[in-house]
């Protein structure tokens, strides 16, 4: 980055260093506060979301929260997760809350059987295989 861009504070909320990529470079944000240019700041948000905080109704970089913090904006959380936060963080697949989403659309007496090479093996996720309900195969 130039010697000539504005610097701002983020807070890195997690225990671990976190990436950011912009303008093709790599910027690694040490756990705790660190000064990096302001035009990367939201890229840097964007890029480390909290997994499952995100609503699925409201996708916007408002809807979910975030591993970095702003130093001094308002209504920015830059304190450090808990050892619980943390771990939820890392069970989640995606940014979406699918617990939230999928509520009420499975059915956990139904399996899915994926095709492949080797033995076809039950699935309990039917959502991302893709599942005709109605005949029970996949579409």
């Amino acid at each position: 980055m130039g010697i000539f861009q504005e610097m701002i504070t983020v807070y890195n909320r997690a225990p671990v260093a976190l990436t950011v990529r912009f303008d093709g470079q790599q910027i690694e944000i040490p756990p705790g506060a660190t000064s990096i240019p302001k035009v990367v700041a939201e890229f840097a948000k964007n890029q480390n979301p909290i997994m499952g905080s995100q609503d699925a109704d409201n996708p916007n970089v408002s809807g979910a929260e975030y591993l970095i913090g702003i130093v001094g904006r308002r209504g920015e959380n830059c304190e450090p997760l808990t050892a619980e936060e943390w771990e939820t963080h890392l069970g989640k697949p995606c940014r979406v809350n699918t617990d939230e989403m999928f509520e009420g659309l499975l059915d956990t007496k139904e399996r899915v059987f994926v095709r492949g090479r080797k033995k076809p093996k039950a699935s309990a996720i039917e959502a991302f295989a893709g599942v005709n309900r109605e005949f029970g195969d996949q579409t």
